[in-house]
């Protein structure tokens, strides 16, 4: 199930739709958006981003702290959101 995801990259807002195989990070180029990245597997965090609302699923999170996990940071390279509500900040 796909789930439509709003997201503000260089302080523009976009919604993008995120297949349920993918990253929010991989759904973003799909798009057509050029957001930062580096390593793709979880430990750089060039990918990191807040999560303004919502939740999502991470399936690595080497890159980032416990205390910038509980602060809403993700690394979107390795997230997939879980509901409908996701707003993922690169701009934070």
């Amino acid at each position: 199930m796909s789930r439509l995801v709003k997201v503000k990259l260089y302080g523009e807002n976009y919604t993008i739709e995120v297949e349920s195989d993918e990253s929010i990070l991989q759904a973003a180029f799909r798009a057509g958006l050029d957001p930062p990245f580096s390593c793709q597997v979880g430990v750089c965090g060039s990918c990191m981003a807040k999560l303004e609302s919502g939740q999502v699923v991470m399936d690595e999170r080497d890159a980032l702290t416990d205390e910038e996990i509980d602060n809403g940071f993700i690394l979107t390279c390795q997230s997939h959101p879980i509901t409908d509500d996701c707003y993922v900040n690169y701009d934070f």
